[in-house]
């Protein structure tokens, strides 16, 4: 997790590409799915997506940033080889360290994650985020159900 960029077209590309095996399958992109509206959302849309580059500058993960209302909201996704390794902390705590840094943010941090990712909701509770409810939502023509968390940073 050395480097932080905007995302190019190429990283987006990669990212659409990452395969999560059991029970992270939800993660995947749809080949269904148009990919160019797909693209234009990560690089145009109304989020600010980086790319998290290696020591190799290499695609490591993504952290997504939008605000709602002035209370900024975030995603993150560690690409598929290096999920469950560790990694997770170091790369939550960078996520917030770059909000601080890049937007001059210091308040309220929202996230939502789907209800089958225990391991994620651990995580995110370790970092002093609290469940503040869940929605019912769907994911590509998926139901789901995401846990809504936030934290004071």
């Amino acid at each position: 997790m050395a480097r932080i960029v905007k995302m190019t077209t190429q990283q987006a590309n990669e990212y659409l590409d990452w395969q999560y095996s059991e029970p992270y399958t939800f993660y995947n992109f749809p080949t269904s799915v148009n990919r160019i509206d797909l693209l234009n959302e990560l690089l145009a849309g109304i989020s600010d997506y980086y790319a998290i580059l290696d020591d190799a500058d290499q695609l490591f993960g993504i952290y997504e940033y939008q605000f709602h209302n002035g209370i900024l909201e975030i995603g993150l996704g560690i690409r598929p080889k290096d999920t469950g390794k560790g990694f997770g902390t170091q790369f939550v705590q960078q996520c917030l360290a770059f909000a601080q840094q890049h937007y001059h943010y210091f308040g309220k941090v929202t996230l939502e994650v789907a209800s089958f990712n225990q391991r994620a909701i651990h995580l995110f509770h370790i970092l002093g985020f609290n469940k503040t409810g869940e929605r019912e939502g769907q994911s590509f023509g998926k139901p789901v159900t995401f846990v809504k968390m936030s934290r004071i940073q």
